[in-house]
């Protein structure tokens, strides 16, 4: 006679729960290019460890996980790629919109972004002063 439970076939594998940043990371995933998944990993989703940055991260992969808003609204959904993101990198709100628009880094951030995360170099309509005298 064999007892199952010394067999392993029935046993459920239980792990760590997903919160919603995991969830996120998963639709993220599905469309994102994957040779830049280390790049996605170590640049934004291991900042989910630390408290303070957990809600601006969690908005700012919420509106990068809404892909389909690229192709209809590329310029709305650049403009609130740009805000998400300012508020991710500029956690104590240091920094003016009209200074934000000029700070190269938070450009580079947002070239990276598009390219990290939907393979194009440039985000859409890169004259980002058109549309981001709207923001000011």
């Amino acid at each position: 006679m064999i007892w199952d439970i010394f067999l392993n076939r029935n046993r459920i594998r239980r792990g760590k729960e997903k919160d919603e940043i995991d969830l996120i990371i998963d639709v993220i995933e599905k469309f994102a290019p994957k040779q830049y998944r280390s790049e996605r990993d170590s640049l934004y989703y291991n900042y989910r460890i630390m408290a303070p940055s957990w809600k601006p991260l969690l908005s700012l992969l919420e509106t990068i996980s809404q892909n389909q808003q690229l192709e209809r609204e590329h310029v709305d959904f650049a403009r609130d790629v740009f805000l998400k993101l300012k508020n991710f990198y500029d956690l104590k709100d240091r920094l003016s919109m009209a200074e934000a628009i000029e700070d190269t880094g938070l450009k580079k951030k947002f070239r990276e972004i598009f390219l990290f995360f939907y393979g194009t170099k440039d985000p859409p309509d890169m004259d980002m002063n058109k549309w981001i005298k709207d923001i000011r």
